[in-house]
């Protein structure tokens, strides 16, 4: 019966410490999802931030064809021209803001995935020490 008993507690008791196991790994994986979302994040930021440089470059490559073309006489082809400039410019200028924003999210996803993996990692060592006086001293 005092064997039993025993056998019991020591269920119990272990029952938390699996669950705790349990959730240090979820915490794992997750910290793992961060990192690859804030890596892919950043990538595609850089990468976008690049795109809106180009597309501002572009802009400034119409505004020049546009002053020749005013030069020419032609007027109104130059004004349409700048026009589209103008909005390249802007779209340029947004996406890079863009970029730069992805960018840092991506910086704060990857810190936050460092953060929880470390926290699992104290929470696989806190478990592994309180499953280790568990068993009984005979």
């Amino acid at each position: 019966m005092k064997t039993l008993l025993r056998g019991m507690v020591a269920a119990l008791v272990l029952v938390p410490a699996m669950a705790r196991a349990d959730r240090a790994d979820r915490m794992e994986r997750r910290a793992e999802r961060l990192q690859r979302q804030g890596e892919r994040r950043e990538k595609h930021g850089e990468r976008r931030e690049q795109r809106g440089e180009n597309l501002v470059q572009k802009a400034e490559a119409k505004d020049q064809r546009a002053e020749e073309l005013r030069a020419a006489g032609h007027v109104k082809a130059a004004n349409a021209l700048e026009r589209a400039a103008d909005r390249q410019e802007r779209r340029g200028e947004r996406m890079e803001r863009q970029g730069e924003r992805m960018e840092r999210q991506g910086e704060r996803r990857e810190k936050r995935g460092d953060r929880v993996e470390h926290r699992a990692n104290a929470l696989e060592q806190r478990n592994a020490n309180a499953a280790a006086p568990v068993t009984p001293a005979n």
